[in-house]
């Protein structure tokens, strides 16, 4: 029988534990996505893997509010 959980309590940490998730970091993953794209700098480069590693490591560990998310992804994005 199907267990239905409510998503307020699932978390990422749950699913990788439950299910065995990991993280893809390969770049030919999804290819179609990230071709044709315009090269931007090393600084620009750095700024989003910093608001990618914040993101993930909040993301992981509890559900996120809307404003989570504006202060940890696009704040930093915008700034």
């Amino acid at each position: 029988m199907i267990q239905m959980l409510p998503t307020k309590e699932i978390t990422l940490l749950a699913l990788e534990t439950k299910f065995g998730l990991q993280l893809v970091e390969d770049e030919q993953f999804f290819r179609e996505w990230q071709d044709n794209l315009p090269e931007i700098t090393d600084a620009e480069k750095q700024r989003v893997d910093r608001v990618k590693a914040s993101y993930s490591h909040l993301f992981k560990y509890s559900p996120m509010l809307e404003n989570t998310v504006k202060m940890v992804a696009l704040s930093p994005l915008l700034d």
